[in-house]
C-alpha cells in the first residue's frame, strides 16, 4: 500500500482505540459509581489522578490518530474548508465530530487535572462525560458511513461497521485491562484481594478479560460470514475481493486470526489464575501481551480492509 493508505490504517485504528478506550473507561466510571452508591469501593485506578492519567492517555492516542489523518490529505491546511459539507459530506461529518470528540475530551482532562491538583478524585460533570462519549459515538459512526459505497462490494456490508466497531471494543476493552495492570493492580502473593480496592480491581480486570474474549471470539465468526457474503454477491468485483483476502494475502489472514486465538488464550490465562495464588505475578505479562498481540492483529486487519478493495466495474 502506498504511504497514504498507511496513514489512513494508523488514523483508523488509533481514533477508533481513543473511541474504545474512552466508551470502556465511561462504562466502568458508572459501574464503581453504582458500587459507591451501594458501600462499595472504586477500582485502583479511579482514586486521585487515576482518571486523569486514563483520559490524558486517550486524548494522546486520538491526537496521533487525527495527526496521522493529515498524511493522507493532498492538502493538509486547507482540511477545515471540508466541514462546509456538514450537510451531504459523511467526511465532513467526521472532521467535525472528531474535533468535537478531541475538544470534549481535552475539557475533561482539564477538569480531571484540576481536581487532581486540589487533592481530590476527578469530580467531572457527569454531562461532560456522557457528551464526550456520544460525540466518540457519532465519530466511530461517521468513519463507518465513509466506507458503505455500492460501488465497493468488500466494504459496502455488515462487515464495516463489524470491523470499525470490533476495532474500537478489542482496542478499547484490552487495552485499558492493560492500563488498569499497569496503575497498580496488586500483584504479589500478599497483597489481599480484598483491601480497600484490590477486589474491585480484579474483578473489574476479570469482566474486562470476559468481555476481550467475546469481542476477539465475534471477530472469529465475521470473517467466515464475509467471504460468505462476497461469494453469494456474485459480482466480479466481490469474487475479485475475495480473492485478495484469501488467495494473494492469504498468510496475512491467517496471521491476523492466528493472533486473535492467540490474544484470546492469553485473556483466558488471567481468568485461569486465582488471585491469592502464586501465579499472580503472571497477570501483567499476559494481559500486556494480549494488547500488543491485539494492535498487531488489527494492523493486519486494517491492511486487509484496504488491500482488498476492488470498484464495480473495475
Amino acid at each position: 500500500m502506498a504511504t497514504r493508505d498507511w496513514a489512513l490504517v494508523f488514523f483508523t485504528l488509533l481514533t477508533q482505540a481513543a473511541v474504545g478506550a474512552f466508551v470502556t473507561l465511561h462504562v466502568l466510571r458508572l459501574l464503581a459509581g453504582r458500587r459507591r452508591a451501594h458501600g462499595g469501593s472504586a477500582p485502583a485506578g479511579e482514586g486521585r489522578g487515576g482518571m486523569l492519567i486514563a483520559h490524558a492517555t486517550v486524548l494522546a492516542v486520538l491526537a496521533l490518530g487525527l495527526f496521522a489523518a493529515l498524511f493522507h490529505l493532498s492538502t493538509p491546511l486547507q482540511a477545515a474548508r471540508a466541514v462546509v459539507n456538514f450537510s451531504s459530506s459523511w467526511l465532513s461529518r467526521e472532521i467535525v465530530f472528531g474535533s468535537l470528540f478531541a475538544v470534549l475530551l481535552a475539557a475533561l482532562v482539564a477538569t480531571d487535572w484540576r481536581a487532581a491538583g486540589a487533592g481530590g478524585a476527578s469530580q467531572a460533570h457527569p454531562w461532560l462525560s456522557w457528551l464526550t462519549a456520544a460525540a466518540g459515538m457519532a465519530f466511530l459512526y461517521c468513519q463507518t458511513a465513509i466506507y458503505l459505497l455500492p460501488a465497493q462490494p468488500a466494504w459496502d456490508s455488515f462487515a464495516t461497521p463489524a470491523a470499525f466497531g470490533g476495532s474500537a471494543l478489542r482496542l478499547g476493552i484490552i487495552g485499558v485491562a492493560a492500563g488498569l495492570v499497569v496503575a497498580g493492580l496488586p500483584a504479589s502473593t500478599g497483597s489481599a484481594p480484598d483491601g480497600p480496592s484490590g477486589g474491585s480491581s480484579w474483578s473489574t480486570l476479570r469482566g474486562l478479560a470476559v468481555a476481550g474474549i467475546v469481542v476477539l471470539a465475534a471477530e472469529l465468526v465475521v470473517t467466515p460470514l464475509h467471504l460468505l457474503s462476497l461469494a453469494a454477491e456474485g459480482s466480479a468485483a466481490a469474487a475479485a475481493s475475495a480473492e485478495r483476502l484469501t488467495g494473494d494475502y492469504g498468510g496475512v489472514l491467517l496471521l491476523r486470526i492466528g493472533s486473535l486465538c492467540l490474544a484470546a488464550a492469553a485473556l483466558v490465562g488471567v481468568l485461569a489464575i486465582p488471585p491469592l495464588s502464586a501465579g499472580r505475578r503472571l497477570v501483567q505479562p499476559l494481559t500486556a501481551a494480549a494488547f500488543c498481540i491485539v494492535l498487531a492483529s488489527e494492523l493486519c486487519g486494517r491492511f486487509l480492509f484496504y488491500a482488498m478493495q476492488v470498484r464495480v466495474g473495475i
